[in-house]
């Protein structure tokens, strides 16, 4: 690998982009959403039921938002669509 590449890496390593998705690969909930499923009817099991490739697309959606406003709009979006059994728009 060039120097260039080693540099990028270094970066990626220093400001935490080389590790962001490390807990959307393992499966990893969220405690904020953890938290927004558990209070809505059936929405944890329903959100559970999601395949693994649908579940990563919305963790990565989620861990992605740059403002935390965004981030909670996320959250309830995921939140409200898992109560009635439905997946978010975009998914």
């Amino acid at each position: 690998m060039s120097q260039a590449g080693l540099d990028c890496i270094t970066i990626a390593k220093e400001n935490g982009s080389w590790e962001i998705l490390d807990n959307v690969e393992e499966l990893i909930i969220p405690e904020d959403l953890a938290l927004e499923l558990s209070i809505r009817e059936n929405a944890t099991e329903f959100f559970q039921s999601f395949s693994k490739s649908t579940k990563k697309m919305m963790l990565q959606w989620l861990v992605l938002a740059k403002r935390p406003e965004t981030r909670q709009k996320r959250i309830l979006e995921i939140a409200e669509a898992a109560e009635k059994k439905l997946k978010p728009k975009q998914f």
